[in-house]
């Protein structure tokens, strides 16, 4: 019979303790290799490299590229902020924005572009992309909204989805345009991801009066 012990210590080498280190440095792998070649061009052995480590350590903690990238996903929704009151709506929604130019500035942005292109053929993937990047914004904007209501600086009726959709919109476009242009390509780390006229108009949107003036205005005839 084998001896639990001394099975659990063959899958590790003498002297050589879990390395905690190795979780970052291959999700910063994942990042960057999205960022250059999209997902269709990602393989767990290109992540390795990268990421300086074996094969076998990648396989070991995500046994598919598709466990791997459920797991980035996750990790980028780790890394929302929490919710700041700041005493008004137009306070919250900046430093809401402005916690998404810091999470999304750089290779995260080209990466989520590189994901959201590949989710309308993978429906795994889109729902990873739902649960890490659609869903923490449309709780935040439901907690910020939830405020200004209260503080009649907004509608009750604030559409909390539809916004979100619009901010994670804006993030999407504002990156993949400046970033697929050739020679004239920004770099991904210099884009504004939410400029300051685009955070204007989502502002305005939400302010109150503004619901209830785009319900009653009628069409224009034709």
């Amino acid at each position: 019979m084998t001896d639990p012990k001394r099975a659990q210590h063959a899958h590790r080498a003498p002297g050589r303790p879990a390395d905690t280190t190795l979780g970052p440095l291959i999700v910063d792998a994942v990042l960057d290799l999205l960022a250059e070649a999209g997902y269709a061009q990602l393989t767990l052995g290109a992540v390795a490299t990268r990421a300086g480590v074996s094969t076998a350590t990648v396989y070991r903690r995500w046994p598919t590229k598709r466990e791997l990238i459920l797991a980035v996903a996750s990790q980028i929704a780790a890394a929302e902020t929490p919710d700041a009151d700041t005493g008004s709506l137009d306070g919250d929604l900046r430093e809401l924005f402005e916690q998404k130019r810091r999470l999304f500035a750089g290779k995260a942005g080209a990466a989520l572009v590189a994901l959201v292109g590949e989710s309308a053929h993978d429906p795994d993937l889109a729902a990873a992309v739902r649960q890490s990047i659609l869903e923490p914004t449309r709780d935040h904007l439901s907690a910020i909204l939830n405020r200004a209501a209260e503080r009649e600086q907004t509608s009750a009726s604030a559409d909390s989805d539809a916004a979100a959709r619009i901010i994670v919109g804006l993030i999407v476009t504002n990156v993949a345009l400046a970033s697929g242009d050739g020679e004239q390509a920004t770099s991904a780390a210099s884009v504004d991801i939410i400029p300051a006229q685009d955070a204007e108009l989502v502002i305005n949107a939400l302010r109150p009066g503004a619901a209830e003036a785009q319900r009653t205005t009628p069409p224009d005839s034709e």
